[in-house]
């Protein structure tokens, strides 16, 4: 009699612990289930059914940075759009730009509501100065802008967020410096073919010539050429990424 209440005691022992081993797998089933797309934990989450696209703050998107897009296109919260300066308000472009026409433009020093002071006229845009009958017309001090070259990733002519600061400050002196033209000069480092250089140098130096004049300076004032790799001396990875540049060479 004993035997027997052991054994039906031994049987429901074991008939419980099939429940929990069941659901235990069942949970850890559960667990390893990837969430349902646009949802994503990490990177791979995103690249499945056809999908290339990456994981940001925990939904798929088309990019991460500029870098996921192409040739003169920008990431712009999470999708490629085309222009290096694209916005869809005023929060996506840097500190004095304004979005106009989905476009980050510099932010007008005067307007209809804005003028420009005494002595000062408002043309498009920009305060000039007033023309007046004793100005001597021979004076000509020549280029003041000391512009500085925006430096590229390696193999790519995105404008990072530091290059496009350092062009912002480039316009705004060309902008006040009237007369003067210059030629984008688009550089690499000394990996690479000497063809593929060139390609990339004059890539580089076109995304900066529209950028410069998406921020208002004249495009006759700037013309795009390339030297690729001729020049680079960098032999370690600071000196190879001063060597990915474009530069602004002064025209007579």
């Amino acid at each position: 009699m004993v035997a027997h209440g052991r054994s039906k005691h031994n049987a429901a022992w074991s008939g419980l612990t099939w429940v929990v081993r069941l659901a235990a797998l069942g949970a850890l089933s559960a667990g390893c289930t990837s969430p349902d797309y646009p949802n994503c934990e990490n990177d791979r989450h995103c690249q499945r059914d056809g999908h290339r696209e990456f994981c940001v703050q925990r939904h798929c998107q088309q990019c991460r940075s500029g870098a996921d897009c192409g040739a003169e296109q920008t990431c712009l919260r999470g999708r490629c759009v085309d222009g290096v300066n694209a916005c869809d308000g005023d929060n996506d472009c840097l500190a004095g730009q304004v979005c106009t026409d989905h476009r980050c433009v510099v932010r007008p020093e005067c307007d209809a509501t804005r003028g420009c002071g005494t002595g000062r006229h408002c043309e498009l845009g920009h305060c000039t100065a007033d023309s007046t009958e004793d100005a001597d017309p021979t004076d000509n001090r020549g280029p003041q802008c000391q512009l500085e070259p925006p430096y590229f990733d390696f193999d790519d002519n995105t404008l990072t967020s530091a290059a496009r600061e350092t062009l912002a400050r480039d316009a705004e002196c060309l902008r006040r410096e009237t007369g003067s033209r210059y030629t984008l000069i688009g550089r690499c480092d000394s990996r690479g073919t000497t063809e593929y250089n060139l390609a990339l140098g004059e890539r580089r130096a076109r995304v900066v010539r529209q950028y410069m004049m998406n921020l208002g300076v004249l495009p006759d004032r700037i013309a795009v050429s390339s030297e690729g790799s001729e020049g680079a001396t960098g032999s370690d990875e600071e000196g190879m990424r001063r060597d990915r540049r474009v530069d602004f060479r002064l025209r007579p």
